[in-house]
């Protein structure tokens, strides 16, 4: 009964943190077509406000993913592994797209921002020609690509348990 409320939990928290980082997906994608700074700051503020309840989901979805193969003694499995291999190859490829891309963006419009851990307060915006050049550098296609198709390959892992 354990390992269903478990199995329960962690779907759910999947659901969540999908849930909340489509706010940051759809901001994303949407901060392309902007031009007016407070409508870009407004969007990369409803981003950074949806990362807490984000992160908590991740972090249920990432303890009850890793308490579950001990209860059902699944660690000799190669999908198990590289279910993990891939979930923290996308954390970190976001993690460093967003340190590179958008907190350097909210640096650029005026707003509080963060490099690494530690915060800064906002500095007197760029130009807003050096703004939309950042903006139109940055590709958000590989972004998008990985945050769907590395879920969907998990999923497929986890249901199938090919090897």
């Amino acid at each position: 009964m354990l390992v269903r409320w478990l199995v329960f939990v962690h779907v759910l928290a999947a659901i969540g943190f999908f849930f909340f980082h489509g706010v940051s997906a759809t901001m994303a994608f949407r901060i392309r077509r902007e031009t007016d700074l407070e409508r870009i700051r407004a969007l990369l503020d409803l981003s950074s406000a949806s990362i807490p309840l984000m992160g908590v989901s991740f972090l249920v979805m990432g303890l009850t993913g890793m308490i579950l193969p001990f209860l059902v003694h699944i660690w000799d499995r190669i999908y198990i592994w590289l279910s993990i291999g891939l979930i923290l190859a996308v954390f970190i490829y976001m993690a460093l797209f967003n340190e590179t891309h958008y907190k350097e963006l909210r640096r650029m419009v005026g707003l509080p921002y963060m490099k690494g851990s530690k915060s800064y307060p906002a500095e007197v915006p760029c130009s807003p020609q050096e703004v939309e050049a950042h903006i139109k550098s940055t590709n958000v296609v590989p972004l998008a690509i990985a945050g769907f198709a590395v879920p969907a390959i998990v999923l497929w892992l986890m249901l199938f348990k090919p090897f």
